[in-house]
C-alpha cells in the first residue's frame, strides 16, 4: 500500500475512531448537596468526595455530571431515577432498603458535638443529652439517630444555621463532622466568633463511612456500583486517593 492510499484511509478512518472513542465514554448524573469540604458547588478545593467520585469513575471510562440540590431533594431525585445515583451518604438500614451502596466508603466521617467554649457541656450517654437544646440538619443521619434516642432536635435546612444559632444561644449543641464543622466555622464567622466555638472530644457515634448510593430500581445499578468499586480500588492502590485527602489537609484553614 503506497503512502497516498494510507493517507486517504487515515483521513477517512480517523473521524470514525474519534467518534467511537467518544461514544464509548459513558456519562452519568449524580445528585448531591452542599457539605464542604466533602462537596462544594462553588469551590472545587472543598470537594473531597466529589473529586474521589469523579476520578474513580474516570478510571472506568465513565464521566460524571454532578447536580446540587438541598439534601432531601438530592436523595429523592436519585430514588426516583431522576439522577443515576447520589453521594456521599452515611449508611443506614432505611437507606439500604432502597439503594445499593458502594463496597467501600468514599470518605470516613468523625461526628462530634460543637458548643460554645463558655458552655459547660458534658455527656457520656444519650440520656445525658435530654437536658440540652440540640440543633440538627434535615436529612442528616446524626439528627435521625438522636431523634431515635427520644431526644428533641430542632431541625434547620442548612448546617451553617446551627452554628449561627449556637452563637446566639438559641441551641446548646449541634452534631457535625469534625472537618465540616471547622470548615463552616473558618469560612463563615469573624475571628472572635471562631474562637468562641469548640467541639466535645467524644464521638456522637463511632466513625462511619459515607457512600455512593444507586437506587435498586435503576436498570444498571449493580453494573454502576461494580464499576465504581473497581475505579475506587484503582484510585486507592495508585496512591491518588491519599493525595486527594492530603492536599485538602495541607491547604485547609
Amino acid at each position: 500500500m503506497n503512502t497516498f492510499i494510507k493517507k486517504v484511509l487515515l483521513c477517512f478512518l480517523l473521524p470514525q475512531i474519534i467518534t467511537i472513542s467518544l461514544i464509548s465514554e459513558e456519562i452519568i448524573t449524580l445528585s448531591t448537596g452542599e457539605w464542604s469540604p466533602y462537596t462544594s458547588k462553588d469551590n472545587p478545593t472543598k470537594s473531597i468526595a466529589e473529586t474521589i467520585i469523579r476520578e474513580a469513575f474516570r478510571n472506568e471510562n465513565i464521566k460524571v455530571s454532578v447536580k446540587y440540590y438541598p439534601w432531601k431533594r438530592a436523595y429523592k431525585v436519585a430514588k426516583e431515577l431522576d439522577s443515576d445515583g447520589t453521594f456521599p451518604w452515611l449508611g443506614t438500614e432505611k437507606r439500604f432498603e432502597d439503594f445499593y451502596s458502594s463496597e467501600q466508603a468514599i470518605i470516613k466521617i468523625k461526628m462530634v458535638f460543637f458548643h460554645l467554649k463558655n458552655f459547660q457541656f458534658k455527656w457520656n450517654s444519650y440520656s445525658d443529652l435530654k437536658k440540652y437544646r440540640i440543633g440538627g440538619t434535615i436529612g442528616y443521619k446524626s439528627a435521625e439517630l438522636l431523634k431515635e434516642k427520644n431526644l428533641t432536635v430542632e431541625l434547620v435546612p442548612r448546617e451553617v444555621q446551627n452554628f449561627k444559632k449556637l452563637l446566639k444561644n438559641r441551641i446548646d449543641i449541634t452534631p457535625s463532622s469534625y472537618l465540616v464543622g471547622y470548615d463552616i466555622i473558618n469560612n463563615n464567622f469573624s475571628k472572635k466568633e471562631k474562637l468562641a466555638i469548640t467541639n466535645h472530644p467524644k464521638k456522637v457515634y463511632p466513625d462511619t463511612g459515607a457512600y455512593l448510593l444507586i437506587s435498586k430500581k435503576h436498570p444498571n445499578a449493580k453494573e454502576l456500583i461494580n464499576k465504581f468499586n473497581k475505579g475506587l480500588d484503582k484510585l486507592i492502590e495508585s496512591g491518588r486517593y491519599k493525595k486527594i485527602i492530603d492536599n485538602f489537609l495541607l491547604n485547609t484553614n
